[in-house]
């Protein structure tokens, strides 16, 4: 099988979505199956199918594949591919899509393998067949390697969104640099020209140094607003990512923790007071896991989709611990917390704070943020 055609439409995408669409279209093509489709993460924990061909069940795409539910539920758990060659009577997987996958579309055989990024598994992509058992390990081995174009794919298009938004800091940088030595030596002339005046009982003299001086400041104020402008048109999501590496990364080195951003989706426009109270989570979260469980490593995802944003921070463990049991009584009620939930229910989303078995807790915000405009 040659992969030039298949690994070139996928790297000639510049979305994401496209990246999802051109690896959903060359499974079905190569394979020759039936249908192919793929489930992109939404949140940690949320993959709803957002690309198929083939597929005629209108059904379908109210699928949202989590964990252990289904075919796909059971891949994320193992992060690596499997195959079924029954889907309506396959034990190892549950029944939670049996009604629309095999009743509905009438699909038998389906495979699946994970699209793995830095933060784990990105997105689930998938063939089926309506015949039992005709999908083999051909059929893993093709879509393993569509996912690893597609993983390429979108990687590449994070990079070049990233040196975008370098070069758009690079501007922004010498625009501010020109505007303070502009304005700098305006005022400075305006000075001169005020300590002239001083020395002077000419009317006129004076006059027109009043005026000089009205010139002058009108200048500087129209450069000063152009400027401003100029700057208010880049991307708010520049300034939002330079925030919050910027205070996470002074925080490491106050409480020597280390610290994991990690981001799925696309990233979005976001308003100034949801990326304060993004920033200000983060930063709660790790201070508390530094804080209160000595933690080494905290994790901060944020995942975006349409139209929600989520902000999880978990501590991570890097080693055994020869510490004593902690306490896992906390619910969360600290000052902080409570300050932090009450400003994410005024705009509409909730922020939780769970303690796992193991001990360790899990700071999650979830925010709806596309149409907002709450302060």
């Amino acid at each position: 099988m040659s992969t030039y055609a298949p690994a070139r439409a996928i790297a000639l995408q510049r979305t994401a979505a496209a990246v999802i669409q051109a690896a959903v279209d060359a499974a079905r093509d190569t394979l020759g199956s039936d249908v192919a489709f793929a489930a992109v993460a939404a949140g940690s924990t949320q993959f709803p199918i957002v690309s198929a061909t083939g597929v005629r069940d209108p059904r379908w795409s109210s699928i949202v594949v989590r964990p252990h539910t289904g075919l796909g539920g059971e891949v994320l758990a193992l992060a690596g591919p499997m195959i079924v060659a029954d889907y309506a009577t396959d034990a190892r997987i549950s029944r939670d899509f049996v009604e629309i996958v095999a009743q509905g579309e009438g699909l038998r055989a389906l495979a699946c393998v994970p699209l793995l990024g830095p933060a784990g598994v990105e997105a689930l992509l998938y063939a089926g067949a309506h015949a039992e058992g005709v999908l083999g390990n051909r059929a893993v081995a093709v879509l393993e390697e569509l996912g690893t174009f597609a993983s390429v794919g979108l990687e590449q298009i994070r990079a070049r969104e990233l040196e975008l938004e370098l070069a758009r800091l690079r501007e922004r940088e010498r625009l501010a640099g020109e505007l303070h030595d502009s304005v700098a030596q305006r005022l400075f002339a305006i000075g001169a020209v005020a300590q002239a005046s001083r020395a002077t009982s000419d009317l006129a003299g004076i006059l027109d140094a009043i005026e000089e001086i009205e010139t002058t400041a009108a200048e500087a104020r129209r450069e000063l607003r152009e400027t401003l402008m100029r700057l208010h048109r880049d991307s708010d999501n520049l300034a939002f990512d330079v925030q919050l590496d910027g205070e996470l990364r002074l925080l490491e080195n106050v409480t020597g923790c280390t610290v994991q951003v990690l981001r799925r989706g696309t990233p979005q426009r976001i308003p100034h007071h949801i990326s304060r109270l993004v920033i200000d989570t983060a930063v709660e979260g790790v201070r508390n896991a530094a804080k209160h469980a000595h933690a080494r490593l905290v994790a901060v995802e944020i995942a975006y989709n349409e139209r929600t944003l989520w902000i999880t921070v978990e501590e991570r463990l890097v080693a055994m611990s020869t510490e004593p049991p902690r306490d896992t009584s906390a619910t969360g009620t600290g000052t902080g917390i409570r300050t932090l939930r009450t400003r994410a229910e005024r705009l509409g989303g909730s922020l939780q704070l769970t303690t796992l078995s193991t001990g360790r807790a899990v700071l999650r915000l979830e925010l709806p943020y596309k149409d907002s405009t709450a302060e």
